[in-house]
């Protein structure tokens, strides 16, 4: 019941919101058309097929339709999700055992037969993991047939024959011939900082592998029950069962299901625990392992070898070896650094170290081929490891060496709220925090895999797609980039970003999506409004950070405000200085924003009933706008405020009127506060929908709260979701308040008028 209040709270607000600025909103011009969802067969396909040859002459199925698959196939997850995706379709076929038992009834027919399926030109040599994951859809009036030379291939066929279904109830004739241009389309998933519950984590799962997503990496960090590390253990953790049960579940929709583990550095999870401080490089920084303590190893390898006995049946394992910027330069190292040649070198030797004894557990070990390993490192290394980060400086050297390739890329970096998929600022290659390219990130996306594709300087196996939510935001908010990256390694050829953007719009929120597209460009731009509109200063509140990639030194940590509200001088009223905490630029930009929003949400309520599957996906996107919309509520409420004050200043020779301005200052300040609390609520009661709790202790376990030293990561900047509203709450408003009603009750005092005692409390959220 305290949900639906809320809720109904939020959406009568956004409600005033939208009818108090509709004079000012007479259309919202249209974006950019995109290519897909026009009318042609197979628009709404996403990865494109290889070969794909459909024609607009069209056809239904009907309830009278069979479908025929061997027994051998009636209890696999192809049949399953056959039988779902037509049953949602209001179609609940029978199954018959062969063609002569369907009789003269038209058939879906599946067949899988070694050699079936001849596939063709592939940027990936291992031509027979390819041959797996192939498929044939043939499309004719009376008889549609799947045919796949193994069981991957027809789960990927079959996927392919819904999203036509899903596109139009009637069907094209004509035939796919698809295959995978890479063995491997992996994504990373970030749950340091929060976990989905188990259902919501295979609900993801099993929405990847309609994608034809194969390998799913999740780093956990905490939120797995190491019984070999019980101190980092946090609330909610994934016990050992829960884990190979996800395993299980990901690998009957053909995933792998990938532990993630950072070593040596980005490990202060581990290393924030008096239990570990001994394994630390340097001991007042909890960044990175001492690589050559003893110590270091045994407990990577116990903490390795348990997440590898809760994933059997799982092929890779990743070790991140990601930035780890002090290897070999500490006192404690440098000595076998220098024997060994070099910083590089000895990264090298760590990971030979560890990789080795994943790879006898029976994993084939993913790593970063990245700084500070060098070009004369590479013959250190094993050959058994694939390299995750494609440098065309040294691809050809790990080729040489024998050590395959995946090519890394992001739909999302540094944001906070929402990934750039679609700059506000287009006109430099680097956006504001550095995060981001001018093109936004499915270009983006697109260019670096493309460009190691041409290039052909390494053996390519895979392409992995990160989303590093450990910045804050919502997960789901990264499947845009998750399915056209993903579908970029399938297939990038004759498939443009704004071809697969469409694509995705169409087969992830079906054909009868409204402008989902131009959802997508106003929460781009107003969530990176959101960051630009503040000012960066010096933090006043945390502890300093202790170095970066370069060297180890104290700098501040980097947090947000703005200017501060005037406050009358006592007596007079008068305003010194500049009255506007707003520029006139940001507060222009939110004015005109604001109008976009209320439309976007508008757009979001009328394709959530629409919507038959992401209704969730479509409420954490209306929370997003809703944060965004408290944001331009803010700024433009600030200024407005400022002005009531210079009013009160004006008048003050009317004192009734210059305390009616001032209690209108206050009021509306008071309003504000209700508002970022109500839209707080909004927002925690949908993420919360499939996250655990966001909490210091639970069943049996505590959060040690102590950031990590070298990283600005902001989310661990709160225990809670407060995070989102950090820089608000330590926005000195609670002072202002306090300072200004003392101004105004003097004043009243002064001269005769009543006296104030309202309270703000700013700072309290709940």
């Amino acid at each position: 019941m305290k949900t639906i209040a809320i809720c109904r709270k939020f959406f009568l607000f956004i409600y005033c919101c939208i009818i108090l600025h509709g004079h000012t909103f007479a259309q919202i011009a249209a974006s950019a058309k995109l290519s897909a969802g026009n009318g042609r067969p197979g628009s709404g396909l996403l990865p494109l097929p290889q070969r794909m040859a459909l024609t607009d002459q069209r056809f239904a199925l009907g309830k009278s339709w069979k479908i025929v698959a061997d027994a051998s196939l009636v209890g696999t997850q192809a049949m399953a999700g056959l039988q779902q995706g037509l049953k949602e379709a209001g179609l609940p076929l029978s199954v018959a055992g062969n063609k002569a038992a369907a009789g003269k009834a038209p058939a879906i027919q599946l067949i899988v037969r070694k050699g079936a399926v001849e596939i063709g030109a592939s940027v990936d040599t291992n031509r027979a993991a390819l041959a797996r994951q192939a498929y044939r859809l043939s499309l004719k009036p009376t008889l549609i047939t799947i045919t796949a030379n193994a069981e991957q291939g027809l789960y990927y066929g079959i996927q392919t024959f819904l999203q036509l279904l899903r596109e139009s109830s009637q069907l094209p004739q004509g035939e796919i011939t698809d295959w995978p241009n890479v063995e491997v389309r992996m994504i990373y998933w970030d749950d340091a900082h929060h976990l989905e519950k188990l259902n919501a984590l295979k609900r993801i799962i099993k929405q990847a592998s309609t994608y034809k997503i194969n390998a799913f990496s999740i780093k956990l960090e905490g939120h797995f029950e190491y019984k070999s590390a019980p101190a980092i253990v946090e609330p909610y953790a994934l016990t050992a069962r829960e884990y190979q049960e996800l395993t299980d579940y990901a690998k009957a929709h053909y995933i792998d299901l990938v532990p993630f583990l950072d070593a040596p550095a980005h490990v202060s999870f581990i290393l924030k625990h008096p239990e570990y401080r001994k394994l630390r490089l340097i001991d007042d920084i909890n960044y990175q392992f001492s690589v050559t303590n003893p110590g270091t190893f045994e407990l990577l390898d116990a903490m390795f070898s348990e997440l590898i006995d809760a994933s059997k049946g799982s092929k890779y394992i990743l070790l991140s070896n990601d930035e780890a910027y002090y290897t070999g330069k500490a006192p404690s190292e440098k000595p076998m650094a220098d024997s060994l040649g070099g910083n590089g070198r000895l990264l090298a030797w760590f990971i030979k170290k560890l990789a080795d004894r994943l790879h006898e557990q029976g994993r084939t070990v993913l790593f970063w081929g990245e700084f500070p390993l060098r070009r004369e490192d590479i013959t250190a290394l094993p050959t058994h490891l694939v390299n995750g980060v494609y440098n065309k400086e040294i691809a050809a050297d790990y080729k040489k060496h024998g050590i395959r390739q995946f090519v890394y890329t992001a739909t999302q970096g540094a944001e906070p709220i929402f990934p750039n998929y679609y700059p506000l600022h287009t006109k430099t290659a680097v956006m504001a925090d550095g995060s981001d390219r001018s093109s936004g990130r499915v270009a983006d996306m697109f260019r670096e895999i493309g460009t190691a594709f041409s290039g052909n300087l390494s053996s390519f196996m895979g392409v992995v797609i990160a989303g590093w939510a450990d910045a804050g935001l919502h997960p789901e908010t990264f499947w845009l980039g998750y399915a056209t990256g993903t579908a970029a390694g399938w297939n990038n050829r004759n498939l443009t970003p704004a071809d697969a953007s469409a694509r995705f719009m169409t087969s992830f929120y079906g054909p009868a999506q409204k402008d989902m597209d131009s959802v997508y460009r106003v929460l781009s731009e107003q969530a990176e409004f959101h960051t630009d509109s503040w000012n960066w200063i010096p933090s006043p509140w945390r502890t300093p950070i202790k170095g970066n990639s370069d060297s180890l030194f104290v700098q501040p940590e980097k947090d947000q405000t703005l200017p501060l509200l005037p406050v009358p001088e006592s007596g007079t009223l008068a305003i010194a200085g500049k009255p506007y905490p707003v520029s006139a630029e940001r507060f222009a930009t939110a004015k005109a924003m604001l109008p976009r929003n209320a439309y976007a949400i508008r757009l979001l309520q009328k394709n959530k009933s629409l919507s038959k599957k992401q209704l969730y996906n479509l409420e954490v996107l209306e929370s997003v706008a809703a944060i965004c919309g408290q944001n331009l509520r803010m700024l433009i409420t600030l200024n407005r405020v400022a002005d009531l004050l210079q009013n009160a200043s004006a008048a003050a020779a009317h004192p009734k009127m210059a305390i009616k301005h001032i209690d209108a200052a206050m009021d509306m300040i008071g309003k504000l506060k209700k508002q970022r609390d109500s839209t707080f609520a909004f927002v925690e009661s949908i993420w919360f929908k499939e996250w655990q709790p966001l909490v210091e202790k639970a069943n049996g376990r505590t959060f040690l709260q102590e950031v990590d030293d070298i990283k600005d990561h902001q989310p661990v900047r709160t225990i809670d979701l407060s995070y989102l509203i950090y820089r608000e709450l330590h926005y000195p408003l609670d002072r202002w308040w306090n300072d200004v009603k003392k101004v105004r009750n003097d004043f009243a005092e002064q001269h005769k008028l009543p006296s104030t005692r309202k309270q703000l409390g700013w700072q309290q959220y709940r």
